[in-house]
């Protein structure tokens, strides 16, 4: 058999050398270098240092975290080559990564250890930004100020970073500064304007932040770093294309002294320039009644400060109101660059007592950080005028006696015995012509009529006393019925208001009495029952608004209604006259 040729076999013999050869090639490192982009430096330029072993390594074999004593350290880059020339094959591994010194001085980069082979260190000089050369012109640069170098604790410091540009920036983002345990945010927008410093105009990109150190000592505030890109000129084309070139800088840092608490101070701490305390009443209007609920709100203010350095309000009342306290909200703002902090308390009072109510003075303690003195804000004692509760309008009052029937007629007849002016002149012309007196005439037939209508209805009541008494007692009961039905199906949904709206008439009708719900649980004398009213109140005015459930009320409240209907259905219990006219 004739032996055909195969050029594609022959393909597998050089892949299967090239890859023996990149495996053996895979072995050592022999060579590490490491060099930086400019020496000397500036105080707060980028620096570019490139670390290159002569092999392919693992990337985590680089350790930047001995530069962090001295230098910012960016993000580190990892790149990896292979190059053959004439069958010659070499291939590295580049490390950059790119530092930011924060001080002028000498430094030393130290050496690197890759694989077991060690960089040489880098003796680095870094010059201050005065000393800058014609070369190294001050084209961006960050420049950050404080209101004060020495506060007290948790007192705001007022930090403004202000980024210079005089090249077309491309895209950028700047940091914020830096304080070991310190709140640190931002202010407002940032302000962009110009401004000519040392002979060149800039754009200036401002921000401004609010720095509340949370320890007492000595520290640093390290300054903000901006890393951005901007236009590199050159003077070569590139049709649509801009060259651009990577930056970045640091801002200046700024030594601060962080005052403790004095020692004598007892009080909640709250440093600050201005605080104030302040009230609004509402449901009041211009009086205040026995059981309907007052709303007193209460807000605090603070500069300077958060929200969480605010103290809750220790506010107290007398045991003649009922006072259910809301939960709590706070909020900080940002006005004319400084932290406003408010925490507003919302309490229902419900006086349960007629006359004067006092209420206590309110004390608010902080530390006035301007004269270094503590301070209060206060809210004077307060007396305001209580009713009685008022009564309903509009019908007769529950257990009043009812309206005789002789007074309708006789008011009729007083009605008729004065009539219009115009009728009175009708009636005199009409004497004059006939003679005949019709006003008499009308006043004896009214007179009869109403007598009459007297006579029938004391007949009538004499002779049917029982029914009279027992349509009485079944409107009651149908009046009860439906107080009941509203009060079950308010309790059914949960509804805190709508069951004291039902609660309140029934207490009434089932006391046979006028008068508030708190005047209905001094009759009750059931402190279980009162205390599962003070619950529902609480739900409805305190801070267990949505955790009210009514079973246990209703099962109290039939309790009482079951031993009421027994009562007046116990025989001998309201009986009806038997004497026989």
């Amino acid at each position: 058999m004739q032996n055909v040729f195969r050029p594609k076999q022959f393909l597998w013999l050089p892949l299967t050398l090239w890859a023996l050869l990149c495996a053996t090639s895979y072995a050592d490192v022999t060579e590490v270098t490491a060099s930086v982009d400019k020496n000397p430096a500036m105080v707060d330029e980028a620096i570019i240092l490139e670390v290159t072993a002569n092999d392919v390594v693992d990337n985590n074999l680089f350790d930047a975290s001995p530069l962090l004593k001295d230098f910012v350290v960016g993000r580190t880059s990892v790149s990896t080559q292979t190059q053959i020339i004439n069958f010659d094959m070499t291939r590295t591994t580049r490390w950059t990564t790119r530092l930011i010194p924060r001080k002028p001085g000498r430094y030393t980069i130290p050496a690197f250890d890759i694989a077991g082979q060690r960089s040489a260190p880098i003796e680095l000089m870094v010059l201050p930004a005065s000393q800058a050369t014609a070369d190294q012109a001050r084209d961006i640069y960050i420049e950050a100020e404080v209101d004060l170098t020495k506060v007290y604790l948790q007192q705001q410091i007022h930090y403004v970073a202000k980024l210079y540009l005089s090249r077309d920036l491309q895209r950028g983002s700047l940091t914020a500064p830096q304080l070991e345990n310190a709140d640190i945010r931002q202010i407002g927008k940032d302000k962009e304007y110009s401004e000519i410093a040392k002979g060149q105009r800039y754009r200036v990109i401002e921000r401004r932040f609010a720095i509340i150190p949370q320890s007492s000592g000595n520290f640093t505030i390290e300054g903000p770093i901006f890393d951005g890109e901007v236009s590199q000129p050159s003077n070569r084309s590139y049709g649509f294309f801009n060259q651009s070139k990577a930056v970045s800088r640091v801002g200046n840092a700024i030594d601060i002294e962080v005052l403790p608490m004095p020692d004598n101070y007892q009080q909640h701490w709250l440093p600050s320039e201005y605080v104030e305390l302040h009230q609004e009443w509402q449901n009041g209007g211009d009086e205040y009644r026995v059981g309907e609920p007052i709303t007193r709100i209460l807000t605090l203010t603070a500069l300077g400060v958060v929200e969480e350095q605010l103290p809750e309000i220790n506010s107290q009342y007398p045991a003649t109101v009922k006072s259910y306290p809301d939960q709590a909200s706070t909020s900080t703002v940002e006005k004319d660059d400084t932290l406003v902090a408010q925490r507003r308390e919302t309490i229902a009072i419900i006086p349960t007592q007629p006359g004067e109510l006092t209420l206590p003075e309110i004390r608010v303690p902080w530390f006035n950080t301007l004269t270094g003195q503590t301070e209060y804000a206060r809210l004077p004692a307060q007396t305001l005028s209580v009713a009685p509760a008022q009564m309903p309008q509009g019908g007769p009052v529950q257990g009043s006696s009812a309206q005789t029937p002789a007074a309708a007629p006789k008011d009729a007849a007083t009605d008729a015995q004065e009539p219009p002016a115009t009728d009175r002149s009708h009636n005199t012309e009409l004497e004059t012509t006939t003679g005949i007196n019709w006003w008499a005439l009308t006043s004896g037939i009214l007179l009869v009529l109403w007598v009459l209508t007297l006579g029938l209805w004391w007949r009538y009541k004499r002779t049917s006393p029982v029914t009279t008494q027992r349509s009485e007692a079944g409107a009651t009961k149908q009046d009860e019925a439906k107080l009941w039905q509203s009060l079950q199906q308010a309790v059914k949904q949960q509804d805190s208001k709508a069951v004291i709206d039902a609660l309140t008439p029934w207490l009434c009708h089932h006391l046979n009495m006028q008068g508030t719900l708190a005047e209905c649980q001094q009759h009750l004398n059931d402190p279980e029952l009162n205390e599962q009213i003070n619950h529902l109140l609480a739900s409805r005015y305190g801070k267990q608004t949505g955790h009210w459930q009514g079973n246990k009320l209703i099962a109290l409240l039939q309790q009482h209604r079951k031993t009421s209907r027994q009562s007046t259905h116990r025989p001998g219990h309201k009986l009806v006259s038997l004497k026989i006219e």
